[in-house]
């Protein structure tokens, strides 16, 4: 399916009513990829946004634990397909830092507060894009399932619905229990039985749940 209009009046509103919509057509499926901060991952679904990009949810195979984490498409790679907008994303960053006109007291070249605004636009629309898919995956999680953070520890949920945020209405606790593989966490982590109240920040590389893929 199409990506979905941006709303440009109020992009903030479709923060309270999260729905997925899957590009199940998606050219990005099945792809191995990299993304702009971490080594390869294979993108196992793809879902559009209201922010005017597509967010992949990748599975990132790492040394110690797999994990599930969340990037806008544009900001994926392959050997056969370059990511152009990450490339414009990190040189507008080195750009900043070799400028003539650093920002002290407040100052800045008339370029410099440009490249900002740039920069802090295009980093706004993306982490806004993957926000969104992350909360409206969390809101699916039913008891019992599995869940994984972004360092790969896996837990079941007990009680999704712990806590709400009273705003946008999005989960931001859940109860959950650590995952066999994981219980020696119990004691560092100072939970009872593996037993514990796990906290939803809604940044975009938190919680998800696993869909049976890890």
């Amino acid at each position: 399916m199409p990506p979905l209009p941006p709303d440009d009046n109020d992009p903030h509103h479709h923060l309270t009513k999260t729905q997925l919509h899957p590009v199940t057509d998606s050219s990005w499926i099945g792809q191995t990829v990299r993304g702009p901060y971490r080594t390869r991952s294979t993108v196992e679904r793809v879902y559009a946004t209201p922010f005017g990009v597509d967010v992949a949810l990748c599975l990132h195979r790492a040394s110690v634990y797999d994990t599930l984490r969340l990037e806008v498409t544009d900001m994926l790679s392959t050997s056969e397909r370059p990511a152009a907008q990450r490339t414009a994303y990190l040189r507008n960053y080195r750009r900043l830092l070799s400028l003539h006109g650093v920002v002290v007291d407040g100052k800045a070249t008339r370029r410099t507060h440009r490249a900002i605004q740039r920069r802090s636009a295009f980093w706004g629309q993306f982490h806004r894009a993957k926000v969104y898919v992350e909360a409206a995956l969390l809101e699916g999680v039913q008891p019992g399932d599995r869940v994984v953070t972004n360092l790969g520890v896996q837990m079941t949920v007990t009680d999704p619905d712990t806590k709400r945020c009273r705003l946008r209405g999005w989960r931001t606790h859940m109860q959950v229990e650590l995952t066999p593989q994981f219980h020696d966490l119990t004691k560092s982590w100072g939970w009872n039985d593996g037993h514990g109240t796990w906290p939803i920040r809604h940044e975009g590389w938190g919680l998800l749940p696993t869909f049976g893929l890890i």
